[in-house]
């Protein structure tokens, strides 16, 4: 039985790492959490807002999580098939009738939420809609209208998408009467405790500078800072089914713990049946449902993560992964893509962060 490393050791071992990541341009700050079975959580916040000495980041600096909005989606999903308010195998045309197309109509909710429906991994519907209409439902039309015109690949490819998601999304809330940002705080927000876990709208008000600054965004002329990074989010109002959450990696690696703790004794939230499935690999790619698993070569998970781990990666330079061997959530939360996008050290910097856990986790067994 091993014992669990002390502030200080975690500090000792971590920081050096993430600061030379922010000296290299991988990112101007991060935050990171290790949460592990019955110990307090072990958590850093290092850097800056915006490489600014005089903006650090603290624990409770709220991010961008990007597609990390997908398990919540998910997860969101599972609540509402435990309730009998759906059921995951349904065609999303069931969901919300009359509102898609007749290819798209005919998409799984599972299908969808697995990226097993063949859809495009991305289409700019945004670039319709007019910057001062975004989040409203004609703005909202215009995109549903774009996404549900993908015409899915023949015999439903393993393909990762997020038009998948928005539609999926979307066809959840349509049939539980509220929106799916909505929904995410009332079916997993809210059960498990995770206030720091939140939705964000559009227009001047949410511009939060204290809020850590992704992208300058050429379609909106300005950083963002406060409002969701992607454009098909923002244009449907500041959250859709792939991304809108922002938070914290405390709260993070608290909802990681919370799929193990439920994987492992089950409970009201969700039971270990619902959540084994949830995880479980699926064939035609390593996705999962709402999920990822670890990839055979060079996954971002590191050297330690096993075939049962699952997590997932965010566009801005987030990620979260959980293993239910070694009884772990690790969530490192940044904004790599502040100025830019090109910065791409994160891509190193995740599996260094994740074998260095275990590695301090097994010098204290």
């Amino acid at each position: 039985m091993r014992d669990a490393p002390t502030p200080d050791q975690f500090e000792r071992a971590l920081r050096p790492m993430l600061l030379d990541a922010i000296e290299g341009g991988a990112t101007p700050g991060a935050q990171l959490a290790l949460s592990l079975r019955g110990s307090p959580m072990l958590h850093l916040a290092v850097g800056a807002l915006d490489g600014s000495a005089d903006r650090p980041v603290r624990d409770d600096t709220s991010y961008d999580l990007a597609s990390l909005t997908k398990p919540l989606t998910a997860l969101t999903a599972l609540r509402l098939a435990a309730a009998g308010a759906l059921a995951l195998d349904e065609p999303i045309g069931a969901l919300w009738p009359g509102r898609f197309g007749e290819a798209a109509a005919a998409l799984r909710l599972d299908a969808l939420l697995s990226h097993r429906a063949g859809l495009p991994a991305w289409v700019g519907a945004y670039a319709d809609v007019p910057l001062a209409d975004c989040g409203t439902a004609a703005a909202r039309d215009m995109v549903l209208d774009r996404l549900g015109a993908s015409v899915p690949s023949p015999g439903g490819a393993a393909v990762y998408s997020d038009v998948g998601y928005i539609l999926a999304g979307e066809a959840i809330a349509a049939r539980a009467g509220a929106s799916i940002d909505a929904l995410v705080r009332r079916e997993v927000i809210a059960p498990l405790g995770l206030d720091a876990l939140h939705a964000r709208g559009v227009g001047p008000r949410w511009r939060d500078a204290g809020v850590a600054p992704t992208e300058r965004c050429p379609w909106r002329g300005r950083v963002v800072q406060g409002e969701v990074h992607d454009e098909n989010a923002y244009a449907l109002g500041g959250a859709a089914g792939h991304a809108g959450i922002f938070g914290t990696a405390v709260a993070v690696a608290a909802l990681g713990r919370a799929c193990l703790d439920g994987l492992r004794d089950g409970g009201p939230w969700l039971t270990r049946a619902s959540l084994a499935a949830m995880t479980a690999a699926r064939p035609g790619g390593t996705h999962r449902l709402g999920w990822d698993g670890v990839s055979a070569e060079g996954s971002s998970a590191g050297r330690y993560f096993g075939a049962r781990a699952f997590g997932h990666l965010g566009f801005t330079g987030t990620s979260v992964w959980c293993d239910p061997e070694l009884d772990v959530a690790v969530a490192l939360i940044s904004n790599r893509v502040h100025p830019s996008r090109d910065a791409v050290g994160i891509r190193a910097l995740r599996p260094r962060v994740h074998d260095a856990i275990i590695e301090l986790l097994r010098r204290n067994e």
